[in-house]
């Protein structure tokens, strides 16, 4: 009926489509996550952070959030993202926790930048 060739070569095609397919919904998944108000905001007052930024070092760096983390919850409520971040002189985590207002916005409650896993932690908001 199909010859092992046959079968191979849909086995490959199939292996391709799976990977590329799952890239590209991580990839929006991560883009819709970035495009939200309480995750720009809270990248934008840690860039404005003078302490942070002599920790971190220049240039800032955001990468790609681990989307498996347990620490990470966005429903209709609330949003709490894990934002990795680089600079020069080290690295960390942006924790945002946010809650959504009456009018469907986003109220941001705290961040805080963690910095070498937990050896230092740096309040970015509120500033009190």
């Amino acid at each position: 009926m199909f010859n092992a060739n046959f079968l191979k070569k849909a086995a490959i095609s199939g292996a391709v489509l799976s990977i590329a397919g799952a890239a590209f919904f991580h990839h929006k998944i991560q883009a819709n996550i970035a495009s939200q108000d309480y995750y720009k905001t809270s990248v934008q007052l840690l860039r404005d952070h003078q302490l942070a930024l002599d920790t971190l070092g220049e240039p800032l760096r955001i990468t790609y959030m681990n989307l498996s983390c347990k620490d990470i919850m966005i429903n209709h409520e609330i949003a709490q993202v894990v934002i990795p971040v680089r600079g020069s002189n080290s690295k960390g985590n942006l924790y945002s926790f946010a809650t959504r207002t009456e009018d469907n916005g986003w109220l941001l409650e705290r961040v805080e930048l963690d910095v070498n896993q937990g050896q230092q932690r740096i309040k970015i908001w509120p500033e009190n």
